[in-house]
């Protein structure tokens, strides 16, 4: 087998002294600063805002109010204290010495070869060599990877923010108030006392037995249909209810049975006068004899 014999030439070590300065440029520090928000200083009120919504209720009673929602919300100052962020990356200084080490001791070996005979193997220039393969994997890591450290600056500057806080609550409206009640043409009205409620079962009533007054309502009254009646009460916009049939006192369909049994004969007036004794209530009595 012949001999092999490497040296090392001044270029090659000027080449080992460039890469080692480019890696120091590129491996080197940067430091990178970012302002973040930190803690709230203090707080303040800059003044509120009401909003009010207006609708008429009626409750199971049949008592009718206006009914108040309002909107407050509030205007908030907020002072926070502003930080900086200071990121600096670095290279793994101790893959980066590491292999800086590893490859100049490898020129330096490969410099001592200079002078070897031509004859002999040079384990010199071989272990250069060697070292000089050696240093790639920590130079290479030196430059794919980074350490990195925060440090958090208090800049004394101050960050203000605006925004706003709003809650709800609903109340009835008090004092007197006009108000009116309709079922289809027929209408009453009034003006409530100062806790602004108006009972309505007594006007209803009256309207019902202005208005309904033929069989065929009749009938879907007592089939438990509910009466539509529109309520209006001042400030608050109109609105549609419905009265439930069976709220009705007895002495209404009382009174159209009354009337309405004095009309028939025959046997419907004897069917009618039985309805009469099963049932416990004029309602009854007309729901009985419908039904046959």
């Amino acid at each position: 087998m012949g001999r092999w014999k490497m040296r090392a030439t001044g270029s090659s070590r000027f080449g080992a002294a460039g890469l080692a300065a480019l890696l120091f440029s590129q491996a080197g520090c940067s430091t990178t600063s970012e302002y973040v928000r930190g803690e709230r200083l203090r707080e303040a009120s800059l003044g509120e805002t009401h909003r009010d919504t207006l609708e008429s209720v009626v409750d199971a009673s049949y008592v009718g109010r206006v009914a108040v929602k309002r909107t407050t919300c509030t205007e908030i100052s907020t002072e926070f204290s502003k930080k900086r962020i200071d990121t600096t990356t670095s290279p793994p200084m101790g893959s980066l010495l590491g292999g800086l080490a590893m490859l100049g001791g490898g020129g330096v070996l490969m410099a001592m070869s200079d002078g070897s005979s031509d004859d002999d193997v040079d384990i010199t220039m071989t272990l250069g060599v060697v070292l000089a393969l050696a240093s790639i994997y920590p130079l290479v890591t030196a430059l794919t990877d980074e350490d990195v450290s925060q440090e958090e600056v208090v800049t004394g500057e101050v960050e203000e923010e605006r925004s706003q806080r709003c809650d709800e609550r609903t109340f009835s409206l008090k004092g007197p108030l006009h108000w009116s009640v309709s079922l289809g043409a027929a209408r009453r009205t009034g003006r409530t006392g100062e806790d602004g409620a108006v009972s309505l079962g007594q006007p209803l009533n009256e309207l019902v037995e202005q208005a309904i007054t033929d069989e065929a309502s009749v009938r879907r009254l007592v089939a438990g249909r509910g009466i539509a009646f529109r309520l209006e009460l001042e400030r608050a916009p109109p609105a549609d209810f419905r009265l439930d049939s069976k709220a009705l006192p007895d002495a209404y369909f009382r009174r159209f049975a009354d009337r309405y049994g004095q009309q028939l004969g025959g046997s419907e007036r004897a069917r009618f006068e039985n309805c009469e004794l099963i049932g416990k209530s004029a309602r009854e009595t007309l729901e009985c004899y419908w039904s046959q």
